[in-house]
């Protein structure tokens, strides 16, 4: 593996699945947003769409880089 540590130690894993549903509901919910008109109680997704995607997806980056999470 590319970024394994030598030693054995501090090397990329799975996210959990939890950890994976989260990011994978931010993203969606940006996505969804894009094609479809949101009551006015989501507004906040449609001003902050692109922070939800980038939201999204450092919870995924953390969850590949820190183990257990």
């Amino acid at each position: 593996m590319a970024f394994a540590r030598r030693g054995g130690g501090g090397g990329l894993s799975a996210p959990k699945i939890v950890t994976f549903v989260i990011s994978l509901l931010l993203v969606l919910l940006a996505v969804v947003s894009l094609y479809t008109h949101l009551p006015a109680s989501l507004g906040f997704v449609n001003q902050h769409r692109f922070w939800l995607v980038v939201a999204g997806y450092a919870v995924l980056t953390l969850g590949v880089l820190l183990p257990g999470v």
